[in-house]
């Protein structure tokens, strides 16, 4: 069980909000929030690009390559950057990073205003993506320094939810200013220029954090010091530290085997939406089309934050009152809906139409977030504070990893892309061992609660 800082202050609450009931956990809210806004106008403005926007690529190998490019950099270097998470102040990293967010999306703005899609706009575009991710891994690490340990399902729910109903109405608010002034490299700059006034803003109300050391890292000792000389050898702890948690290796797998499903679904549903449902000469509607499958999979994961917020208010504490008893819920949950979406994705992808694939979408996203949800909670629960930040960066490495592996399975194995049946075949299989994994987990945590009440 982990420590946290003393600035958490005690007060009794009860549902959802007993969550933001102190104005630091507040704070960090608006750090996300604000954070995630300026990313999702980054993105808006990029999605002219074509290097930038792999969901209008109709050819699969560029689809792999654009998500390589985006996801895979950060992801070799960002287990070692933990390191500097569980060193310095994360206080100083939530302002330091949003700020160089900001000189570097004033840059990004520079380009475009230059008509140039060039080597120097890819990047700025990676550091500044690099950055985000950074910024997300001390945030998720920060959460149990803000809130009581009761709250950590319904603050690990809401918190990332949250940020990306933000980052999505920063798109609809990019797409809005587009629809009305026009789509040109000056617009597209201006609007990158309002999101780095929404990073300034975020990077504000990291400075108002009290106590200054509120945030962490906390109890990191000399000998823990001494692992930042060697980033290999921190690296190595953290890994050390994850084994000796196996419930969090466990979770953190099952989100992995996940994000490499929906990977390679997430193709078959964009070549379908392109050569299937549409002609070849109506590209906008195969947007659309798409377009339609990702929102099922996000109201799918809206779905499944609130229903795990849901289980801090009276109602459900009436049936469960301690944090483990919560958490079994939520991985049961978690296990029964994942094996919906491996009925759903069977059916839905065989089916080949798009009310299937929505279906199968909608369960999908509400898997992947009921599992990202106990996840994080077994991590911040399971992991001490000296290395959790390490822990999440290596978690962050897995998602990445394992969503661009998904996505190759796909893209450079001809078996597998000229055949659906064996395409959706793999997706269930892997989605299954997913169920027997969060399955055992289940068990695990009712056989631990029926010696403690012992």
């Amino acid at each position: 069980m982990n420590k946290r800082g003393s600035g958490v202050v005690r007060k009794k609450g009860t549902g959802s909000l007993a969550i933001f009931q102190t104005a630091n956990a507040r704070r960090l809210l608006y750090v996300r929030l604000f954070g995630q806004a300026g990313d999702g106008i980054l993105q808006t403005a990029l999605a002219t690009f074509v290097l930038f926007s792999p969901e209008r690529e109709a050819d699969p190998e560029r689809i792999a390559l654009s998500f390589a490019i985006l996801l895979i950099p950060y992801s070799l270097i960002g287990p070692f950057v933990g390191l500097f998470i569980d060193s310095w102040s994360r206080r100083s990293i939530l302002f330091r990073a949003n700020i160089l967010r900001v000189i570097t999306m004033l840059a990004i703005a520079g380009v475009i205003t230059g008509h140039n899609a060039n080597l120097t706009l890819a990047i700025l575009v990676l550091i500044s993506l690099g950055i985000n991710r950074f910024i997300q891994a001390a945030l998720a690490a920060s959460v149990p320094h803000v809130v009581e340990e009761t709250n950590l399902v319904g603050a690990n729910a809401l918190y990332p939810t949250l940020g990306t109903a933000s980052a999505s109405l920063a798109v609809g608010l990019g797409l809005l200013i587009q629809h009305v002034v026009g789509n040109s490299d000056y617009v597209n700059a201006a609007l990158i220029v309002i999101g780095a006034v929404f990073a300034l803003i975020a990077a504000y109300f990291a400075t108002r954090f009290t106590p200054v050391d509120l945030l962490g890292p906390h109890g990191v000792t000399t000998e823990v010091r001494k692992e930042f000389r060697n980033a290999i050898t921190g690296f190595r702890a953290g890994v050390r530290r994850l084994i000796d948690a196996p419930d969090a290796l466990l979770s953190m797998s099952s989100v992995a085997l996940q994000r490499a499903v929906f990977g390679t679904l997430t193709v078959t549903a964009l070549m379908l939406a392109r050569t299937v449902w549409n002609a070849s000469t109506d590209p906008d509607g195969a947007v659309t089309d798409f377009g339609y499958c990702a929102i099922s999979a996000g109201v799918g994961a809206l779905i499944a934050a609130l229903i795990s917020a849901s289980l801090m208010n009276g109602r459900i504490e009436r049936i469960s009152k301690t944090m483990d008893e919560r958490q079994s819920q939520l991985i049961l949950i978690a296990t029964f809906v994942t094996s919906a979406a491996v009925v759903t994705t069977i059916a839905g992808f065989l089916s080949a139409t798009l009310p299937g694939i929505m279906i199968s979408a909608f369960f999908l996203g509400c898997a992947g977030q009921f599992l990202k949800i106990n996840a994080d909670t077994t991590v911040q629960r399971d992991i001490d504070d000296a290395h959790r930040g390490r822990v999440f960066s290596i978690f962050d490495m897995l998602i990445n990893v394992a969503l661009v592996t998904g996505i190759c399975i796909f893209t450079l194995f001809e078996v597998v892309r000229e055949s659906l049946v064996i395409r959706v075949s793999i997706a269930s299989s892997v989605l299954l061992v997913v169920v027997m994994l969060t399955g055992r987990h289940f068990y695990k945590s009712r056989y631990l609660l029926r010696i403690d009440s012992q």
